[in-house]
């Protein structure tokens, strides 16, 4: 892969394993230390996921002007900032929920930017037989850092009080930005016209035309967006239920979410294989089905055995989710022409993450109208359902080689 994606990898790890620690602690914060209700959790998760809806359209026209990598440093220094200032604000005592809403929707505004300069700088770095292996090593690193993120996350929590734990992930942003620093990378010089309203219209018109007109990228656009709007659903809740449903301790919650991250890892490690044996295509299309109904038993869990139910259900949860994640990156950065893929990874993550604001809140009215198990069982089914956006069409029928199959053939 070479030492500037080495630089890229490490430096991501690093960042996702404080953003897990962040994932739990900010929630839990919410919880345990402000009794936040179920609405105000949700609003939480909306909060984070609005930038993705409002911004994602004009960061992909900016990114496709921006060199990448520095817009990286620059989010990641925003985020550093962001989570840092919830610390401090909780040691001067500004211990209020509005002050959890600002910093959610900072870190996710920044967020929306850098994972779209991210997945397109990643076929700059390693060229398009590179993709599979490299979005399967970044894969499996995310994994590592969702596995030992929230367990060492629960431990945090537990021994400093979640908002200092927070400061971890703030640390993690600054170690991301010193590994970019050093990052090299031969980006092109993008000779476009001067950037104004009109130009920037016409850019993102570009970029949507493009996915709308694309038979792979629509459907998987749609199928996306249902599934993760079922997903906010049940997650705007998924704490609370565990917490005060079930009655568990952060780091019991902290050691469940490491079950989903080995899963994980084991799952990105071995994409290679399942996709050589069943084709990309196949895969992508059994592993968003799976991973849906794996949560409809979710509810089950507050029948006894809770445990046990939870930890079968995110296996198959981590595996899938693995499976799925890859080869949808793959497959759009393998059909996107480079001087779009900002605009159309930016069209993808609206259309993904745009109904997630409303699925948070819709979660948080259903709780309140309804149950926290109901909720959660509701959010599953849309999710299963958006299998059927990729069952019919082209994407079924969708081979492709892994670099390592490549080399095989090469030699032979």
């Amino acid at each position: 892969m070479g030492g500037e994606f080495l630089k890229l990898w490490v430096g991501q790890g690093v960042s996702q394993f404080g953003t897990q620690v962040s994932m739990l602690a900010i929630p839990t914060l919410a919880i345990l230390v402000y009794h936040a209700t179920p609405f105000q959790v949700s609003v939480i998760g909306a909060a984070q996921m609005v930038p993705f809806a409002v911004f994602a359209l004009p960061a992909g026209t900016l990114v496709d002007r921006w060199p990448r990598r520095k817009t990286l440093i620059v989010c990641d220094i925003g985020r550093a900032l962001a989570a840092g200032g919830l610390v401090l604000a909780y040691l001067a005592g500004y211990r209020e929920m509005w002050v959890i809403y600002v910093v959610a929707a900072v870190m996710g505004t920044f967020t929306v930017v850098f994972d779209i300069a991210y997945l397109s700088l990643v076929p700059q770095v390693v060229g398009e037989k590179g993709l599979l292996g490299a979005n399967a090593r970044l894969s499996a690193t995310d994994s590592v850092a969702e596995t030992a993120g929230p367990a060492i996350g629960g431990a945090l929590v537990a021994a400093i009080g979640p908002a200092r734990a927070v400061f971890v992930d703030a640390l993690s942003y600054v170690v991301s930005v010193v590994a970019l620093l050093f990052m090299k990378t031969d980006e092109e010089v993008r000779n476009k016209p001067k950037l104004d309203a009109r130009t920037m219209l016409a850019e993102i018109r570009e970029g949507l035309q493009f996915v709308v007109k694309h038979p792979v990228l629509v459907r998987l656009a749609v199928a996306n967006s249902t599934f993760d709007f079922g997903v906010a659903i049940f997650q705007s809740v998924y704490l609370i239920f565990l917490y005060k449903t079930l009655g568990f301790s952060p780091w019991q919650v902290g050691l469940l979410a490491a079950v989903t991250g080995v899963s994980n890892v084991l799952g990105a490690m071995t994409i290679s294989r399942v996709v050589a044996r069943f084709g990309l295509g196949p895969t992508l299309v059994y592993s968003i089905l799976a991973g849906g109904v794996a949560y409809l038993f979710l509810p089950l869990s507050q029948m006894g055995a809770a445990v046990a139910v939870i930890i079968v259900i995110n296996v198959i949860a981590g595996f899938t989710n693995a499976w799925y994640d890859i080869n949808q990156y793959t497959l759009r950065q393998t059909v996107t022409p480079d001087h779009l893929l900002g605009r159309v990874n930016a069209t993808m993550r609206m259309i993904f993450s745009g109904p997630r604001p409303l699925g948070y809140l819709l979660g948080g009215g259903l709780a309140v109208w309804t149950s926290v198990p109901t909720t959660i069982f509701l959010g599953a089914l849309v999710s299963t359902v958006s299998a059927i956006f990729v069952f019919f069409g082209p994407i079924r029928e969708v081979r492709a080689q892994s670099e390592d199959e490549e080399q095989e053939t090469a030699t032979t």
